[in-house]
């Protein structure tokens, strides 16, 4: 018997000192193995701990949650059936001596209604009470910062996350906040908030609305914004817009390109040597053979142009230049606007929102944010250009095609579906009934500059219009009548155009309205 003692205690002896040199946790995995409870070719919990990915670590957090949360029911459950047991000991005691079912029954029942009554009261306060914290959070949040912009706009606010090295590398503020916002556009903040939150009815406009006549019929609505909500559209062209590169086959509202640049880059660089009738610069050979000119210009329209830039595709620009959504909400509110029909409401007129959010046409910062819009749009048709051997560009919803080869029309075919697969894989539709194919024996015409005869220039329409203005002028002042205003500055105006288009080519014209100017202009000293 001692000598079975000694050898436990012995043993006991060992297992401290392996215990203690390998630890806890290792001897008693050796003596898991040891007896077969733990397989000997299986890793250790804490080797597949050691070794786990972010993906395997965050996996077993999840299922330990889960094992937590389920043992808690366990719990609950054990609670609330030790609570039903102890009822029932008390009703058998109080009813141990008469035990009638219909009074336990009618008992048991009143105090589940009394409990419950007084749980469903608890829960009503409980939630007032809640209701009235989160009222105040929310109130106190409105007032530190902007939390909702309207209704359908306001999904990206809880998105502050920038990408700061990527505004950086643009050149661009780092913008955090509303209030960071704010300072930038040097506004005031309460102005801020106010300009960038949508209402479906207001009573106070953002914008001027107005209709100007379509060349060819039809109305366009523009939307002017007002000077304070201008003033802050500038700065966003200046601080933000103007800084990120455009695409150079975009030649609409840029410094240094215009309809002329967009027309030179379709007309046939071939130099001509240019002389002088009476009025006007003509080329010498004046009947160009047909093969001199482009042999297919193509003019396509985007339909609905403005409309169809929406404030997600200007809030999503925002973000890809590298600030958050928060932000690029905020800035796409700035930029956007939507319809709105005026009505009157006992005596009120109120203004009624018509459509979603889209880019007006009279911010001084939708040109440009079109120009970034469409930058994709340009590489994917410039590209189908340069395989088709043809020369593209686009003057804001005008986009042109001029093909140094003829093609049949199969081919051309082909070219136009692939367009408008193009355009409509980038949220646009092309306005096939503005569609023009203009070929060799046709005036060839881009953005109402002409490009025939190896150099551009103006329709003769015009050249004749400003002959007879000047005629007519001159005509008045033979018999010393006075010139109307109107007709100076119109005179001035196409003078102005004719010049910035091809000044060489129409240099009599533009000499002699010149100085009718002048003498019409001239005030001598009394």
């Amino acid at each position: 018997m001692m000598e079975n003692q000694e050898t436990s205690k012995n043993k006991r002896q060992d297992y401290r000192e392996i215990v203690n040199q390998m630890g806890k946790k290792e001897f008693t995995l050796l003596k898991m193995q040891e007896y077969g409870f733990w397989p000997k070719n299986l890793p250790t919990p804490y080797e597949r701990q050691e070794n786990e990915t972010q993906e395997e670590y965050a996996h077993r957090k999840s299922l330990i949650k889960k094992y937590e949360k389920i043992i808690k029911q366990i719990s609950d459950l054990y609670n609330e059936k030790d609570k039903i047991n102890q009822k029932l000991r008390e009703l058998k005691k109080r009813y141990n001596e008469t035990w009638d079912y219909e009074k336990i029954r009618s008992d048991v029942a009143k105090a589940i209604m009394e409990e419950s009554i007084a749980r469903r009261k608890e829960r009503k306060e409980k939630r007032a009470l809640e209701k009235e914290q989160k009222s105040e959070d929310w109130k106190k949040e409105k007032e530190r910062r902007i939390v909702f912009i309207g209704k359908g706009y306001s999904n990206s606010l809880f998105d502050k996350e920038s990408d700061t090295e990527r505004l950086l590398s643009l050149g661009l503020p780092i913008i955090e906040d509303d209030k960071e916002l704010s300072e930038l556009f040097e506004i005031e903040y309460t102005k801020l908030r106010f300009l960038a939150f949508h209402r479906d009815v207001v009573t106070l406009d953002h914008y001027h609305r107005y209709t100007i006549p379509k060349k060819k019929g039809g109305e366009r609505n523009i939307a002017a914004p007002k000077s304070i909500l201008k003033n802050v559209q500038r700065k966003i062209l200046e601080k933000i817009l103007s800084k990120i590169p455009v695409s150079h086959y975009a030649h609409g509202f840029l410094r240094g390109r215009s309809v002329v640049s967009g027309a030179k880059a379709h007309a046939i660089d071939e130099k001509h040597v240019i002389i002088e009738d009476s009025r006007i610069s003509k080329n010498i050979d004046t009947e160009r053979s047909a093969q001199e000119r482009v042999p297919l210009l193509i003019n396509i329209d985007i339909e609905d142009f403005f409309g169809t830039i929406t404030f997600e595709r200007v809030r999503g620009m925002f973000k890809s230049f590298g600030y958050s959504g928060y932000v690029s909400s905020l800035l796409a509110m700035l930029c956007t606007y939507c319809e709105r029909m005026p009505i009157e409401v006992r005596g009120e007129i109120k203004y009624v929102k018509t459509s979603n959010r889209i880019l007006p046409q009279g911010s001084p910062a939708s040109p440009m944010i079109t120009n970034i819009i469409c930058g994709k749009l340009d590489k994917r048709l410039s590209g189908m250009a340069l395989k088709n051997n043809c020369g593209y560009t686009r003057y804001a919803d005008d986009m042109s095609f001029s093909f140094k080869q003829e093609i049949n029309k199969q081919e051309l075919r082909n070219f136009i579906g692939l367009t408008s697969k193009i355009v409509m894989e980038e949220g646009f539709k092309i306005n096939h009934k503005k569609t023009h194919f203009l070929r060799n024996n046709n005036r060839q015409c881009i953005t109402g500059i002409v490009i025939n005869n190896h150099e551009i220039g103006v329709p003769k329409k015009w050249i004749k219009t400003l002959r007879a203005a000047i005629y007519n002028s001159k005509k008045l002042i033979k018999s010393g009548e006075k010139v109307p205003m109107s007709t100076i500055n119109e005179i001035s105006g196409m003078v102005s155009w004719i010049k910035s288009v091809n000044e060489e080519r129409y240099v009599n014209i533009i000499e002699e309205g010149t100085n009718l100017i002048k003498e019409l202009t001239y005030t001598p000293y009394s």
